[in-house]
């Protein structure tokens, strides 16, 4: 998202009687970046909200990525999700569908969900559980053979008979796991996603409530400054 700013500027100094050019060029530039500061903040706060157990590096996705400069012609600010999440944060702002590209996506059902990493991945390990132990993630314990007498053991595969013909990782329950299958891992041709939030209205809410009273607030610092 860029901020540009479109009002009159000898309008807009005339309005706030800022005689020196300088001191009035200086407050709209200070006064774009700290709403644009404020509107990367703003996102940030919505996606740590928003998302199940983010990791920092997703709450500090939104960046001020070029500051407003002192000079009319380069009185703008931008504010970018950074490349390193702009792929998993694009359907978070989008809601589109996220197709497979080679092979289908393997998505947590309902019954293995609390199974997943602590980002919702699936993986052998769950968090809090040290690298090179046994594991107890999604990915763990699977058999390498269809046949086990074990309850809890699990397979990748469809289930033979009767019954669904997903292809998954399964779950036996039940004594020596003859109380029928569980579906962890369904694997699916596409990812479904829910549009969590609306990048742009929340950007330009924050711009409408703050740009002037900011810009406003440094030229008052600045004369007051000048008349000491």
């Amino acid at each position: 998202m860029e901020i540009v700013v479109k009002t009159n500027l000898k309008e807009l100094q005339k309005k706030m009687q800022i005689v020196q050019k300088k001191v009035f060029m200086k407050s709209m530039s200070e006064g774009i970046n700290k709403t644009a500061e404020m509107v990367a903040k703003a996102n940030n706060d919505k996606l740590k909200q928003k998302l199940n157990k983010p990791m920092k590096t997703s709450v500090t996705a939104v960046a001020v990525t070029h500051y407003a400069k002192p000079n009319k012609y380069r009185l703008s600010a931008q504010i970018m999700v950074k490349d390193y999440a702009s792929k998993f944060l694009y359907y978070i702002y989008t809601g589109e569908d996220e197709y497979a590209r080679r092979e289908k996506y393997p998505s947590p059902t309902r019954d293995g969900k609390h199974l997943a990493g602590v980002t919702g991945n699936i993986q052998k390990l769950k968090s809090n559980t040290k690298t090179g132990g046994q594991g107890t993630g999604l990915l763990a314990k699977i058999d390498k053979t269809e046949k086990n007498d074990r309850a809890k053991s699990r397979f990748m595969g469809k289930p033979k008979g009767k019954g669904s013909g997903v292809y998954g990782i399964w779950q036996r329950t039940g004594r020596k796991g003859r109380g029928g299958l569980k579906l962890l891992v369904a694997f699916t041709p596409f990812i479904k996603h829910k549009k969590l939030i609306d990048f742009f209205k929340l950007s330009t809410k924050v711009v409408k409530n703050n740009l002037y009273k900011e810009i406003n607030k440094q030229a008052i610092k600045r004369i007051q400054r000048a008349m000491k």
